[in-house]
């Protein structure tokens, strides 16, 4: 099975198709990933699955602005928590 990440900038309509089949209703904090990065920062992301492709969608403020723009939707996400804190040492 292919694992495929997009954010923003690479995404196409098919995959905004994808989301909004998969959440027709939006999504919340407990539908998103949390991820942790190579250099140490977090990012949400929502996991969409296909018969043979798991594609993790980068969830931010950007891609936000582009599911609603795309569907003509107010694409709703409940996400009532923050991003961990870096640590610094």
């Amino acid at each position: 099975m292919r694992r495929v990440i997009k954010n923003y900038t690479n995404i196409e309509k098919r995959h905004i198709d994808l989301i909004s089949a998969a959440f027709p209703e939006g999504f919340s904090d407990d539908d998103l990933q949390l991820l942790t990065m190579p250099n140490g920062q977090y990012l949400r992301a929502l996991e969409v699955r296909t018969d043979d492709t798991v594609y993790l969608f980068r969830i931010d403020s950007e891609m936000m602005e582009v599911l609603e723009e795309a569907t003509d939707d107010d694409f709703t996400m409940d996400v009532d928590s923050e991003l961990p804190e870096d640590d610094e040492d």
